[in-house]
């Protein structure tokens, strides 16, 4: 499967990935992917906590956003193109939540989805979903991903 040519077809296009900071650590084959954010347009979307100023559905999209510039750490590790991706690991969304909320899974879900739709069943991957108080910058969700490569 030409995972690129997934993007392409699924109408994704990626952002260029921050020059400044460290968002990605490989070794051996596995690149460890850390501390992204749902930047878009030049700016966090959707910021607050999920449950008191954001609603789950927009909390959810911004899991999307923060996958797709994932995805463009992942392609900026491996020379531009997600073809050496062997298979994502693992995906752990941690979600700035407050009051009674408790669907944090339902979440990373936009995250999840966007992985599985790119690398079919490569994108199928282990979960945490964890609730915190805050996150950098008042975003509503921030993950950390790990990838086999080939």
């Amino acid at each position: 499967m030409d995972f690129d040519a997934k993007l392409d077809e699924l109408y994704i296009d990626m952002p260029e990935t921050a020059r400044s900071g460290v968002f990605a650590v490989k070794t051996g084959k596995l690149l460890y992917v850390n501390g992204v954010l749902p930047y878009s347009e030049g700016k966090v979307q959707f910021k607050g906590r999920v449950g008191l100023e954001i609603s789950k559905d927009n909390a959810c999209r911004a899991a999307r956003i923060a996958g797709i510039n994932t995805l463009a750490v992942i392609s900026n590790e491996c020379s531009e193109t997600l073809n050496k991706v062997k298979r994502i690991i693992s995906v752990t969304g941690y979600i700035a939540s407050g009051g009674e909320f408790r669907d944090h899974f339902r979440v990373l879900d936009g995250a999840s989805e966007l992985f599985n739709q790119v690398f079919g069943a490569s994108g199928k991957h282990a979960r945490n979903a964890v609730g915190c108080s805050c996150l950098p910058e008042d975003a509503c969700i921030e993950l950390s991903v790990i990838v086999e490569l080939k």
